[in-house]
């Protein structure tokens, strides 16, 4: 099967969930002796690709990849500036391969990577995967209402020029439903970690009950009103510990010893030790996909509290709850878990363990894709 894979980036090279999905994908489409033509704008390029993905990709699967550099070039910071820098980084990609793509099986599209491979006349079908489908989500601020605002029109039109369309389920495939997505154009699918991830012990509880928010500072993942339930929350007289794990800047930061900045760790065996050492994963987000780090965090044994946005709703049940984005629901959030039963709340922790092995484990998720990638390429 050979897979013109078109992406804005891949980890570690690019940070973000998008990103991530695409360097997996990558990997175990490649490991299952498909062949990739990797579209990318990182910071390396073709001519020293091995060399410096030696310790990402492993030599049998750097044999099935081959990468294309392609610039994505920054239009200032003017409302809209997102859209015409998408506009031109797809229409460069499409000027490098030309015309003819019938040396491909499929087109996979991340994002808005795939505008100008959309009805391409050649029988090459081309999925795209929008991830949260953000723009049709929650705003948190009048700002961000504006962004969506101008997104929408140009998210439409990928939506009905594409064959098919990736969905994570949850709220994403109430957001298809209302947009009139016909059903035979959805593709159902989870994201995945790898099974590196999966803690090989029981979870235990921790002396001190621990939460834990591993992410960049920005305004859809609802830091402000975690931070805000923070600083009451610390007011009374309640035994916890808190952990931020990202690139939380100084002046956001709370200072008192039941709360502790982590900064950015890039080294995943210190992450995981940290998750180990945490009894919930807090994600107080207006919008997302289908987000990796949950699942890393039930992987490590991690009940979870989360909004319920994107494909939250798939991952969550009996071992988490999901919330709104609001100081007032994660205070009572944060106090539920403080004062829960012990036994109820490791029962949780080895829920999330649990669904991780069964359901969400790339492994398994690549061998669902594979079949419905043949599916469609035999139409």
């Amino acid at each position: 099967m050979k897979i013109l894979l078109l992406t804005d980036g891949i980890t570690p090279y690019n940070i973000g969930g998008m990103q991530n999905h695409s360097y997996l994908l990558t990997k175990l489409l490649a490991q299952n002796n498909c062949k990739i033509t990797l579209v990318h704008c990182g910071f390396f390029n073709n001519i020293n690709f091995f060399e410096d993905y030696a310790d990402i990709f492993s030599p049998s699967e750097i044999k099935n990849i081959t990468p294309v550099f392609i610039p994505f070039m920054s239009n200032g910071k003017i409302p809209g500036h997102y859209i015409k820098e998408s506009k031109l980084y797809s229409e460069n990609i499409k000027k490098h391969f030309g015309i003819n793509l019938s040396k491909f099986d499929l087109i996979y599209a991340q994002g808005f990577t795939g505008w100008n491979f959309l009805n391409n006349n050649q029988n090459i079908p081309v999925i795209v995967n929008l991830h949260g489908l953000e723009m049709f989500q929650k705003a948190p601020s009048n700002r961000v209402k504006l962004e969506h605002y101008i997104l929408k029109p140009f998210v439409k039109q990928i939506i009905k020029k594409a064959d098919y369309l990736l969905s994570f389920g949850g709220q994403i495939d109430n957001i298809l439903e209302v947009l009139k997505v016909d059903n035979a154009k959805i593709i159902k699918q989870s994201n995945g970690i790898e099974k590196n991830w999966i803690k090989k012990t029981e979870p235990l509880l921790t002396k001190t009950r621990t939460f834990t928010f591993i992410g960049r500072y920005e305004r859809r993942k609802g830091i402000e009103e975690l931070t805000a339930a923070l600083v009451e929350l610390i007011k009374k007289d309640l035994k916890f510990q808190f952990n931020f794990i990202g690139p939380i800047p100084k002046k956001h930061q709370i200072t008192h010893p039941k709360i502790k900045y982590l900064g950015e760790i890039k080294d995943l065996a210190t992450i995981k030790q940290s998750l180990d050492q945490s009894d919930f994963l807090v994600s107080p987000s207006y919008s997302e996909g289908m987000p990796t780090v949950i699942l890393e965090a039930m992987a490590r044994g991690n009940a979870i509290i989360a909004t319920n946005v994107g494909a939250n709703s798939k991952m969550i049940d009996t071992n988490g709850w999901l919330i709104d984005c609001s100081k007032t629901a994660i205070i009572k959030s944060i106090l539920k878990a403080t004062n829960m039963d012990n036994s109820e709340l490791l029962e949780m922790k080895k829920q999330s363990l649990m669904k991780v092995k069964t359901s969400f484990t790339w492994e398994n998720v690549i061998k669902d894709q594979l079949q419905c990638f043949k599916e469609i390429i035999s139409k």
